[in-house]
């Protein structure tokens, strides 16, 4: 079993927040190009990595203020999920699956 990495809030210095899966693990989200990572890619210098090499890091203008601005807009836009719309199991496709399998 793989180690769960927790979210760290010094991690918006990097353009990042946080979604948190129905397992509970928590999976970072770039918030410049809405990009989801896997928990293994919850290390800073993952996440400083794809900052600096997709976003230009600090010299494009992305200081820790407009980040934390950006961050808190991110936030309050709705996603599918946030409004309800998950994906539902679909019993009859799966046991199609397995009856074929």
């Amino acid at each position: 079993m793989s180690k769960k990495r927790k979210w760290n809030d010094e991690y918006v210095k990097f353009g990042f927040t946080c979604t948190t899966e129905k397992d509970g693990t928590q999976r970072p989200q770039c918030i410049l190009c809405s990009t989801l990572f896997s928990n293994a890619n919850l290390k800073p210098s993952k996440l400083d990595e794809h900052f600096k090499n997709k976003h230009g890091g600090r010299d494009a203008g992305n200081d820790i203020v407009t980040l934390r601005v950006k961050r808190a807009r991110f936030d309050q836009v709705g996603t599918l999920p946030t409004y309800g719309f998950l994906p539902t199991e679909k019993p009859l496709l799966r046991a199609s699956y397995e009856v074929a399998y």
